[in-house]
């Protein structure tokens, strides 16, 4: 990833956090798990469970996962806020604002929907020569941070771990 494209991507990513402090904990990334897929790992950051591709670079903690593909050409991210809100509406209240500020993407599209089987928002938009497709999703009052972006045109390793990250994404249970 250029410099110029990963300031791109860590500025979608500072959207998508907006005020809600991330957790920043020294410890290491969580290490992924066989999924029984030949290729990918199941990961965990909080009760959200999700396969990825086994040859992504991992960094982070257990509540800020970092994924980057070898070629530099896709990462994906996920955070938990420091604090979890009261309860579902308030999580979403949040989400909501979270997404707004995402937003400002060009030609980006926002809607409510379920990732990972909970209640979410998402936008979806280019930034940069980069696709960006981001979600903040409740599970009652804990919110999860996604966000999942590929050089444009995606490639096809790329726009595989996208469509593994939507069908194998689960808060509670496995991916």
């Amino acid at each position: 990833m250029t410099r110029s494209t990963l300031v791109a991507a860590t500025a979608a990513l500072a959207l998508l956090s907006g005020c809600a402090s991330i957790r920043s904990a020294v410890s290491p990334p969580p290490q992924g798990t066989p999924s029984g897929r030949a290729g990918f790992l199941v990961y965990p950051v909080g009760a959200l469970r999700f396969e990825a591709p086994a040859a992504w670079r991992t960094s982070g903690s257990p509540q800020h996962l970092q994924l980057e593909a070898p070629d530099g050409a896709a990462r994906l991210e996920i955070s938990t806020p420091e604090a979890s809100f009261s309860d579902e509406k308030t999580c979403l209240t949040d989400a909501d604002a979270v997404m707004r500020r995402a937003a400002s993407l060009e030609h980006a599209r926002r809607h409510a929907t379920r990732f990972a089987n909970v209640p979410a928002l998402t936008v979806e938009g280019d930034e940069g020569g980069w696709h960006v497709w981001a979600w903040a999703a409740c599970d009652g009052g804990q919110q999860y941070q996604v966000f999942f972006t590929a050089r444009s045109p995606a490639t096809p390793d790329a726009l595989e771990a996208y469509r593994t990250l939507l069908a194998t994404a689960r808060v509670g249970g496995q991916a």
